[in-house]
């Protein structure tokens, strides 16, 4: 998206960034950390007001694989999960990730996928279990990479535009008039740990 700051685009009376945070400070998790890379010096400011704690990933060139592990360090030993969400799904609500940690406190399971009408995606849960592996991940690897060894288990969620992702200025526009054309009864929620990746692409892998 060239010549714009994708968190900082506008979403609802706030920034997209901002909106996400919100969406997880609301939700039953202990903690909302944010894992800042690209623009890291712009969003910082904004991120901060909101409460959340910031971290900012130096290496974030290298690929996405690096905000997770990033994230994964700033882990206290008593975390059991932590779900990854990243910042451009404008339709995430913490309903959303509330079904996410009450499978996970059902099952156990040590990965918890969305699914959008049967697509798997993002936000995504993963136990303790899984933080060594997924701190090997290296460049673009995500979480995908860990589904052949692991369980894994899906939260279907029948609304496909709960999982759009904003890649392009096109992508934004149609957001928005899809949010336009909802009207404010879709945005009800009808429908551990959370570390949002601003920079990162929508992709649970």
């Amino acid at each position: 998206m060239s010549g714009h700051i994708k968190p900082l685009l506008p979403w609802r009376g706030k920034t997209l960034i901002e909106h996400i945070v919100a969406m997880a400070q609301q939700s039953r998790a202990q903690q909302v950390i944010v894992v800042l890379g690209a623009h890291a010096d712009a969003v910082r400011g904004v991120v901060e007001k909101t409460g959340a704690r910031v971290i900012v990933n130096s290496e974030w060139e290298t690929g996405q694989a690096s905000s997770i592990r990033a994230g994964l360090r700033a882990l206290g030993p008593e975390i059991a999960a932590a779900i990854f969400l990243n910042a451009d799904q404008p339709f995430v609500t913490n309903a959303m990730l509330d079904a996410l940690m009450a499978r996970y406190r059902q099952t156990g399971a040590p990965i918890i996928v969305s699914a959008f009408a049967g697509r798997r995606g993002n936000p995504a849960l993963f136990a303790r279990t899984c933080f060594a592996d997924l701190q090997t991940l290296q460049g673009e690897q995500g979480g995908r990479v860990l589904f052949a060894r692991y369980s894994v288990l899906a939260v279907e969620f029948d609304d496909a535009r709960l999982g759009m992702d904003i890649d392009t200025l096109d992508d934004y526009q149609l957001a928005k008039s899809l949010d336009m054309q909802s009207g404010d009864s879709s945005r009800s929620n009808k429908y551990g740990r959370i570390m949002i990746r601003p920079d990162a692409p929508a992709s649970a892998g």
